[in-house]
């Protein structure tokens, strides 16, 4: 979120926490190879919260985002049996969204190529969409979309009744000021929907630096329930709600995670489903054998991963991914 010059200040000369400012120990995980780069992952004691460094500046996060490297022409990055699924996923997020809302304006900040905001519009929502790069915001037709930091936004304080951000907050550089930027252009009562990865759960700890949902270096922070919810209540949240299970990230989780502890080519499967302008880099450098392996464990590894996703979930309470569910006071 923060120009280049923040990331050289939290840098690895410093070795601060960019949430609370604490100085950081010992990297938690260390040499995470990505494009010639590494990169660590340190945990503050303070605050909960995770921090990748080296964090890429502006310009690395703009060209790591780009079209044909994130997502395709059209913003869509998946074959079309993923991508519905992930429409019926949306349909679900409208459905927890109004439990606490019936109907009004709505915020998606992160909003992708806009899907979720159609299944909104659809039902008789007024709309509005947040990405951060203009190149991001370009594919989104047919819905209001705003780019750039949010105090060029343009919108007035409580303009919303909810407010959504899923798997957002981990690639902002400052992501304790914008919860407090949802806090100003929520009106009071109004929901806040937040979901992240949670860095202190079991396929976390299992996978460690070849985690699925760890995906450095685009996330630049790494949460745990505690951090996250200081983080909210300490900016005027009530925290009503907490899902600490989603059928949409929490089984693939895992299962890549499996597979990627079994020495197979980084996160393969996940590869694999992408769209084909998309895959094609990812799985030209892969060795025939892992190819045929992922095969061959899938079988195995498909009803493990659901098992464990819902162990960790339901009777550890350590789930994958968090969502938060929070009420402007």
């Amino acid at each position: 979120m923060n120009s280049s010059s923040d990331a050289v200040e939290y840098g690895e000369e410093k070795r601060a926490c960019a949430v609370c400012q604490a100085p950081l120990g010992r990297p938690l995980i260390k040499g995470i190879e990505y494009s010639g780069k590494s990169y660590d992952v340190y945990f503050c004691g303070a605050c909960k919260v995770g921090i990748t460094i080296p964090i890429p500046s502006q310009q690395e996060l703009a060209k790591l985002y780009s079209k044909g490297s994130y997502r395709g022409e059209k913003g869509k990055r998946f074959n079309p049996a993923i991508e519905f699924l992930i429409v019926l996923s949306r349909q679900m997020r409208k459905r927890r969204v109004k439990r606490y809302v019936s109907r009004g304006r709505i915020l998606d900040i992160g909003c992708g190529r806009g899907l979720f905001l159609k299944v909104m519009r659809d039902d008789g929502w007024e709309v509005n969409g947040a990405e951060f790069s203009e190149e991001a915001a370009s594919h989104i037709s047919g819905i209001p979309v705003v780019s750039g930091e949010p105090a060029s936004w343009g919108f007035p304080e409580g303009a919303f009744d909810a407010i959504t951000m899923h798997h957002v907050l981990e690639h902002l550089h400052q992501p304790r000021q914008m919860i407090h930027e949802c806090g100003k252009l929520l009106k009071k009562g109004g929901l806040l929907m937040c979901a992240v990865p949670n860095f202190l759960s079991l396929q976390s700890s299992v996978g460690k630096g070849v985690w699925f949902h760890l995906d450095v270096p685009y996330h630049i922070h790494h949460f745990s329930e505690e951090g996250l919810r200081s983080i909210l209540t300490e900016s005027g949240f009530r925290i009503v709600n907490t899902r600490r299970f989603d059928a949409e990230q929490d089984p693939f989780g895992w299962l890549q995670t499996l597979l990627n502890i079994s020495g197979i080519g980084k996160n393969l499967l996940y590869n694999m489903l992408k769209r084909p302008e998309l895959r094609q880099t990812e799985i030209k450098s892969k060795r025939a054998g892992d190819l045929l392996l992922t095969l061959v464990l899938l079988p195995f590894y498909l009803p493990l991963a659901l098992l464990l996703a819902l162990w960790e979930s339901f009777l550890l309470r350590r789930g994958g991914t968090l969502e938060f569910h929070a009420v402007k006071e």
